[in-house]
């Protein structure tokens, strides 16, 4: 059992919400069924070679969600039961005697009992307001455009962007709690093999803002093009839109911001940087790209969802939270 408990140190997520993630996965999927016997917290911190103190959060949170339940005298067991198994009714009345037994041993009276549970349940209510929507993507630039687009669109629900490669090193980064995962047509089947849940996956078409392909589309025969990107995909991209809709136009191989030298600009007609670039360019090439824009184009390049997908993603996060609201 204990090989289940894949951890990566590399990853910048907490070893305690990892740990948390492959136990909620594992219990789901049936490999730790109900009534599993799992590690005391000193053995398990001894097999995954972490403190006890991080084993520890992760067991209080599980049994905060209702995934396990510690018996005292006996150790700690999976409660957590699949919808497929038992009456919904017979557990849910286990689960709340489970609950009470607790309340009471911590001697409150069955009036602090209910102002307790009304104020939960309220809170919970609360938070069940917001959506929680993940957007995935490729490269950065794409990630942080469309994020932005769509933070608007989505109000209030909670927008969580995730590169690509981080989802496919770590599945989990998606999974249980999200409400709605939004990505391109190019990448939703490689995100399907990563997921179980795949009904949650929206695909959405991506396409150059109208501004952006016009900037393009002036260029002339015989111009030379520089592309300065944050990561090599966007430069791709933006290299293939540039060939595809001029012609005899001299496209230079895309180059890195924080690589680049200010002074290559001067032998350029033109230059495409992505929308928002100032976020991540050195201020010395800044402040050339500045200068270089006074005398010839600079063009500003912004992926966005396209206006059909907008549409799919609005009805179909109004019906998510419809059927949350009841």
């Amino acid at each position: 059992m204990f090989d289940l408990y894949q951890l990566r140190p590399e990853q910048d997520i907490p070893i305690y919400q990892q740990l948390v993630d492959v136990i909620v996965t594992h219990v789901k999927n049936g490999s730790l069924p109900h009534d599993t016997r799992l590690p005391t917290v000193r053995d398990l911190a001894a097999q995954l070679n972490v403190a006890r103190g991080t084993v520890k959060r992760a067991y209080d949170e599980l049994e905060q969600r209702g995934v396990i339940t510690k018996v005292q005298g006996r150790g700690t067991f999976v409660c957590y039961r699949p919808a497929s198994s038992g009456s919904v009714k017979e557990r849910a009345m286990e689960a709340i005697d489970r609950m009470l037994d607790t309340l009471e041993e911590l001697k409150l009276s069955q009036a602090e009992i209910r102002i307790f549970l009304d104020l939960k349940l309220r809170e919970r209510d609360f938070r069940r307001e917001d959506l929680k929507i993940a957007v995935v993507e490729c490269n950065p630039e794409a990630l942080s455009q469309v994020t932005d687009q769509l933070r608007a669109a989505v109000e209030p629900a909670e927008l969580y962007g995730h590169l690509l490669r981080e989802v496919k090193a770590y599945p989990y980064r998606i999974g249980e709690d999200m409400d709605l995962i939004i990505t391109s047509a190019e990448h939703a089947d490689e995100i399907r093999d990563l997921i179980s849940q795949k009904e949650k996956i929206a695909r959405v078409a991506l396409r150059l803002a109208p501004e952006s392909v016009s900037g393009i589309i002036k260029l002339t025969p015989g111009q030379t093009v520089g592309i300065l990107c944050g990561s090599p995909r966007f430069g791709e991209l933006i290299g293939g839109v540039i060939r595809a809709y001029t012609e005899d136009v001299i496209v230079l191989p895309p180059c890195l911001m924080e690589e680049a030298d200010p002074a290559a600009l001067d032998s350029l007609s033109a230059v495409a940087v992505p929308e928002g670039y100032e976020r991540r360019c050195p201020n010395a090439l800044q402040q050339k790209l500045r200068e270089f824009g006074l005398r010839h184009p600079v063009i500003r390049c912004r992926y966005q969802v396209d206006e059909g997908s907008m549409m799919y993603l609005t009805e179909r996060i109004e019906r998510l939270r419809e059927k949350r609201r009841g």
